[in-house]
């Protein structure tokens, strides 16, 4: 369990510099000299020293250049100015710790108030408990990154643990919900997560922390660029490895803990560039992530207007720090559903796609079958670069960002917590002996677990649909959005303006597993470039996976021929059912104003992926 292991060593440090970027400030020698006083007079008798780092020079950089580890590493301890209440004689453990406790049971308020009040600090702890703690890691541009220590359940001074670190998601700030939280179990099935509790009692020091430019943390937001945020969690694990509570991996490796990390949406990026740039990392569990922000919000080159706009406005509404050219790129993209090559070449620098072959680390991906965002085309695509090089498992589930319909206990998400604990288990902790399970598993429409001793699908006949007859599309703006009531994108709801097409009826249970494919000749006019199409269970009404894909085509009068995948989907058909293509102009995930104009379509194909059930495994969620 704790042998040590040989891990690739880093190359030297290169930092992009295409002007999308601040410039990397100098260290400020005021700053380091205080924080390396405040951090000795915090340390005591510990015999490890952190001293300041050194500034960085900037050169060009290529898609395989990976970061340096930090070889030191200044922290500045924080102190809660509030905490001394829980310490007044009688009234501090009555009144006070129950109402710091109470704050903490609440998500993200109780993260908000904790730099003010602290950890509950209960009467009758043993002195020898190890503490929880704070400090502001100062990253190698000088940005003060504010983290979060939590020992694992029950650790004594003196003796270590591995750590996992819990990344946060866009607009939330660093966890602090030690021993949990009142909404735990409904964020473990909407988001697959594990709580920081979960995490504790199976062992594990927990650090959480608030990314650059949000909330205590100084510096810009970067959308978990390798070169900012990525370098400030590589300056996070170096100083973890001088807490005296981490186990380190091998005797030799003081700056490397034994460590693994998990986290949804942007807390399931940084895990990717992180790990592509620092060794170090002994395993990830990236949840509801991407696989480039470009596929992900400019799918088709349709810009993805109403997930931008809601990510958009929660940077404003918690007043975070962003790179000047990202909120700019939004409003642009929601007012002519397009992207510069600027805005483009912005988000293709953050990754990870062009990173991952670099990622050493063991990786369970987990996604989404709702998830409106990062789809399930993101999941595969890492996926399919990763499995060549590490130990990978994919896992899709009911949730995400987008809306469930299944029962909330059949999303998935309990599994997840499960395979999550025996993924860490046996890449962080290095038990050969804990199980995995299947490399592929997902929940369809109705909660029903599936599962597949491989990724690589061993596939049956496709349900296939085909119509030669001509059928025009009148293209008016706003109707018929194909959104959830039109409006949200969380969700979507059958298109009220629409070409319905429906396959045949299948004749056995038929499980639809993958990326539907859809070819068709088109001509029209009018002011639009796209079309959209979604699937629809004739059964439920229900949207599959509420996916909506952008279709790209030039309506000037010649006739043309679309052929592209549609978004992946899980779903189960029983026999006797079936499934309608609608093929409409405007969605509510995309640009909702939509074209002007009219298209015909014809010689309509659309091919639905189906399994052999022979090799698949069935089991009642």
């Amino acid at each position: 369990m704790t042998s040590a292991r040989i891990k690739p060593t880093a190359t030297a440090t290169v930092i992009r510099t295409t002007g999308d970027e601040p410039a990397v400030p100098a260290d400020n020698p005021l700053t380091l000299a205080l924080a390396a006083a405040s951090r000795r007079e915090a340390l005591g008798n510990t015999q490890r020293t952190l001293v300041a780092p050194v500034a960085t020079t900037t050169t060009p950089v290529t898609a395989a250049a990976v970061p340096s580890t930090p070889s030191s590493v200044v922290a500045i301890p924080q102190q809660a100015p509030l905490a001394f209440l829980q310490r007044i004689p009688v009234l501090g453990p009555v009144l006070f710790t129950p109402i710091v406790a109470a704050m903490h049971q609440v998500p993200v308020l109780g993260d908000v108030l904790h730099p003010l009040f602290g950890y509950p600090e209960y009467p009758g702890t043993p002195s020898d408990a190890a503490r929880p703690r704070d400090v502001k890691v100062v990253s190698f541009d000088g940005a003060q990154i504010y983290v979060h220590f939590m020992p694992a359940t029950g650790l004594q001074e003196g003796s270590q643990a591995p750590t996992i670190f819990y990344g946060p998601g866009l607009g939330m700030p660093g966890q602090t919900s030690i021993y949990g939280s009142v909404v735990d179990g409904v964020l473990t099935n909407a988001l697959g997560m594990p709580s920081i509790l979960a995490l504790r009692n199976a062992g594990y020091n927990v650090v959480t922390w608030d990314p650059r430019g949000e909330y205590s943390s100084g510096g810009q937001l970067q959308i978990d660029s390798p070169e900012y945020e990525a370098r400030d969690v590589s300056a996070i694990i170096s100083w973890v490895a001088t807490q005296p509570e981490v186990l380190l991996d091998g005797q030799d490796s003081d700056l490397d803990p034994r460590m693994g990390m998990v986290g949804a949406s942007y807390g399931g990026g940084i895990q990717l560039v992180t790990a592509a740039t620092d060794h170090r990392v002994d395993a990830i569990v990236p949840t509801i992530a991407w696989n480039s922000l470009n596929t992900s919000l400019y799918k088709s080159q349709s810009f993805k207007s109403g997930w931008g706009t809601l990510l958009s406005a929660v940077l404003v509404l918690t007043l975070a720090r962003t790179n000047p050219k990202i909120l700019p790129a939004t409003v642009f993209g929601d007012l002519t559903g397009s992207l510069t090559q600027a805005d483009q070449d912005l988000l293709a620098e953050r990754g990870p796609d062009y990173l991952l072959s670099q990622i050493t680390a063991p990786t369970l991906l987990i996604e989404g079958t709702v998830d409106t965002l990062f789809t399930l085309a993101e999941a595969n695509a890492n996926a399919q670069a990763l499995m060549n090089n590490v130990d990978t498992k994919v896992i899709w589930f009911c949730g995400g960002h987008g809306l469930c319909t299944n029962d909330l206990f059949n999303t998935g998400g309990v599994l997840i917590e499960k395979r999550t604990l025996e993924w860490l288990g046996r890449y962080v902790k290095d038990d050969a002996s804990v199980p995995t399970g299947p490399q592929f598993e997902w929940v369809d429409q109705r909660g029903q677990h599936l599962s597949s001793a491989s990724y690589e699908l061993t596939p049956s006949d496709p349900v296939v649909l085909s119509s030669a007859k001509s059928r025009t599309l009148p293209l008016v703006p706003f109707l018929g959005a194909g959104g959830l009531f039109g409006v949200l994108p969380i969700g979507s709801s059958r298109a009220i303006d629409a070409l319905n097409y429906s396959t045949p009826a299948v004749t056995t249970t038929t499980y639809v597993v993958g990326a539907p494919h859809l070819s068709f000749t088109y001509s029209g006019t009018g002011s639009g470039d796209h079309l959209y199409a979604q699937l629809v269970d004739n059964s439920t009404g229900q949207v599959l996976g509420n996916q909506v894909t952008p279709i790209k085509v030039t309506l000037d009068g010649t006739e043309r021929v679309a052929d592209i995948d549609l978004e992946m989907v899980a779903q189960t058909l029983k026999p006797g059912q079936k499934v309608t293509l609608q093929v409409f102009g405007s969605s509510a995930s995309y640009r909702a104003v939509g074209a002007l104009g009219t298209v015909t379509l014809s010689n309509v194909e659309l091919s639905l992926p189906t399994v052999d059930p022979s090799t698949i495994t069935v089991d009642a969620a």
